[in-house]
């Protein structure tokens, strides 16, 4: 009887975390539209926070503040420029050498009919602009977006680190009345992990976006600067973000040279270098603070990227190291973290 009643307990518990968890997702998916700026919030909140108490003791409170806020605006405006600018060089590229995209696209057509595979089997015969086009326009929408999108992230931020301060005090007095909860120092955790991480990534995407440029020149593509921005830009969002650009690369390369021996050395190259850089560079700058299974980078990825979209694809990894680091500080769940850290952080732990 007792073994069958903690059985129903179980089950019930069960049952109602799996409940939580569902309707915490629906909630989030559908109130995307403010979820989505207030997780970036937080995010640049744990970034810059550790700046502006460094500042304190030197110029005061108020400028503190004044100063982080002004960098922060000064980065967005800085890293969105140079993005709007990569992708406007290569859209008007594009745009005015349209007819070189119709002659690949031919081309790869009479060579397709030669080995009895004909193109038009599944798609038109011939090539439509509107293909390339459409692309370019939905891009510039959704530059626009993340434009407003940006804007209403840095708001959340600047309100959020003026209420800092008082959270900290509030925390602070509910954790003396709980001694068993951690978040302060979940948040200091996370906080290092964030600021290693993006460092780490800064670093990967300027090796990244040199490499590339010096590459580009070499092999003769035109707009080597503007691609070899995309390449390290995208670098942020693992796995998704370089797989979509060295495709673009691949269409520009055949619209370009018009040869399959181009195409493959382009994005081979390209494919190469990002290659070289996320599996051995970035994880020897990183060491075992950010050990994470490779297997639990790229679910992150894709969920958050089918959840929100873009944003989600670049916050995946961070709101994954989150939920780690709240893991590894509850006992019944620690294995759990454990688990996903992956090889290196093992390796850490076994010879420690």
């Amino acid at each position: 009887m007792a073994l069958e009643a903690g059985g129903k307990r179980t089950g019930t518990g069960l049952a109602l975390l799996l409940m939580g968890i569902v309707s915490a997702m629906l909630l989030l998916y559908f109130g995307r539209a403010v979820f989505e700026p207030l997780v970036f919030a937080l995010f640049i909140i744990a970034l810059t926070a550790p700046f502006m108490h460094k500042l304190r003791p030197v110029v005061g409170k108020g400028l503190a503040m004044l100063l982080t806020v002004a960098l922060t605006l000064a980065v967005l405006f800085v890293f969105f420029s140079i993005v709007f600018w990569g992708i406007s060089q290569v859209a008007g590229w594009v745009m005015a050498n349209l007819g070189q995209f119709d002659a690949a696209y031919r081309e790869v057509n009479l060579w397709l009919a030669k080995q009895d595979m004909p193109l038009d089997v599944l798609l038109p015969a011939s090539f439509d602009p509107r293909w390339v086009v459409g692309p370019i326009m939905s891009l510039v929408e959704q530059a626009r977006l993340i434009s407003g999108f940006a804007l209403l992230v840095f708001v959340f931020a600047v309100l959020g680190l003026t209420e800092l301060d008082g959270m900290a005090r509030r925390m602070a007095k509910i954790e003396a009345d709980r001694p068993n909860l951690k978040v302060t120092e979940v948040v200091k955790d996370v906080s290092a992990k964030f600021g290693l991480y993006m460092k780490v990534r800064l670093v990967v995407s300027l090796i990244d976006t040199l490499v590339c440029y010096i590459f580009f020149r070499i092999i003769g593509l035109e707009e080597p600067l503007a691609w070899a921005i995309l390449v390290g830009t995208m670098n942020f969002i693992p796995f998704i973000g370089p797989l979509l650009v060295t495709v673009a690369i691949a269409l520009f390369t055949a619209a370009q040279f018009g040869s399959l021996w181009m195409v493959v050395l382009a994005a081979g190259g390209t494919s190469i270098i990002n290659f070289v850089l996320g599996s051995y560079i970035e994880p020897l700058m990183a060491g075992n603070a950010l050990s994470m299974s490779a297997v639990l980078v790229l679910f992150s990825v894709f969920f958050w990227a089918i959840f929100w979209g873009i944003p989600g694809a670049f916050i995946g990894v961070q709101i994954m190291i989150v939920i780690l680091a709240v893991l590894r500080r509850m006992p019944s769940a620690a294995w759990l973290a454990e688990l996903f850290s992956g090889d290196s952080a093992e390796k850490a732990v076994s010879q420690g």
